[in-house]
């Protein structure tokens, strides 16, 4: 079984956490917690993942609950799965998380949504901002990208 945190579960499927609490209280919800008033609550994967909208395998599971565990390139890749399976809005969490550790291709992918409104009102200069960002990291194709727009003006 793939325990996952409350917030992620809330994330992935788009319900609150109030809801889940409910699921949770009425018994349908399995959840895992040492009873610590610092604890976090975690949730099985498998019972939620009818609600998630994409089809989900062991590794799918296993890269969801890395994603879970602070993994920048796992919730990158766990963006990049929702948004194949045209999730978009889903994903921006997943870049958002990844980019803000200074994971680069979570930052391109981030910018190319804001600059393409892809899951997010479409905001030209945010999404330029993380493309420079994601260049100045390293990101190759970000670079030849900010090049190519310098070159422009």
């Amino acid at each position: 079984m793939h325990m996952v945190s409350l917030r992620t579960a809330s994330e992935l499927t788009g319900l609150s956490k109030r809801t889940l609490w409910r699921r949770i209280a009425a018994g349908r919800l399995f959840k895992l917690n040492r009873d610590e008033p610092l604890a976090r609550t975690s949730v099985a994967l498998e019972a939620i993942a009818a609600d998630i909208g994409l089809p989900l395998g062991d590794d799918e599971l296993a890269l969801i609950q890395r994603a879970d565990g602070g993994d920048a390139e796992a919730q990158s890749d766990v963006a990049l799965l929702l948004m194949e399976a045209g999730l978009a809005s889903k994903a921006l969490f997943w870049l958002r998380s990844a980019a803000d550790q200074g994971y680069a291709d979570a930052m391109h992918w981030l910018g190319r949504c804001y600059v393409s409104g892809e899951g997010v009102d479409h905001v030209e200069a945010q999404g330029l901002a993380w493309i420079s960002r994601a260049a100045a990291a390293g990101h190759s194709i970000a670079g030849a990208q900010m090049q190519r727009l310098s070159q422009r003006r």
